[in-house]
């Protein structure tokens, strides 16, 4: 059987319907490009706070460690102690801390400085930042030594808009530590 020729007006229909339908395809892809380039730009931003917030752990941890090395008196009687939990200081604590770069401090008052300004910078830097410094005095031929953790914490955002801890729990927040060991030199 043979089929009838189309006239060349109904040509002209079917290909002006498969440029529409080509023109839809092109818009979803690009759509859903778009799409995925958004949740690869809002995960880049995640990864890079919790960058900053790690380097910031770091660099507090290090501060610290400095403060007990340049007091070793206080640093050996455990001056530099700190309960776990201990997150900003209290505001009638700094008012009465001695200011140790004008006056004449101890070492005790020069270490409660050193905390105070410490933990300031702690509470700016990181969001709900806590600390716990430890300390072990020396025995024998091992020196005194201060366990020193920082945590905090901060959103997690996973897939879908849905906020997950890495155990896959539902949940608006994320914790994190960074520890490490501080040895207090010898007199």
């Amino acid at each position: 059987m043979r089929r009838p020729v189309q006239s060349p007006s109904s040509c002209a229909a079917a290909q002006h319907g498969s440029v529409m339908i080509e023109a839809l395809v092109s818009i979803v892809v690009t759509s859903l490009a778009m799409l995925a380039s958004a949740a690869l730009a809002i995960n880049a931003s995640k990864v890079n706070q919790t960058g900053r917030y790690r380097a910031e752990a770091v660099l507090l941890v290090n501060d610290i460690a400095e403060r007990i090395g340049a007091n070793p008196p206080a640093a050996a009687a455990g001056t530099y102690a700190l309960a776990a939990g201990s997150g900003q200081p209290d505001p009638n604590d700094v008012a009465a801390a001695a200011d140790c770069s004008a006056d004449a401090c101890s070492a005790t008052q020069h270490a409660q400085s050193d905390l105070i300004a410490w933990r300031s910078q702690m509470a700016a830097r990181l969001p709900q930042a806590t600390a716990q410094l430890t300390f072990t005095a020396a025995a024998g031929s091992t020196p005194a030594r201060y366990a020193v953790t920082v945590n905090w914490v901060e959103r997690s955002v996973g897939h879908g808009g849905t906020t997950r801890t890495n155990a896959g729990n539902v949940s608006d927040t994320e914790a994190f530590a960074y520890a490490t060991t501080v040895v207090v030199p010898p007199r």
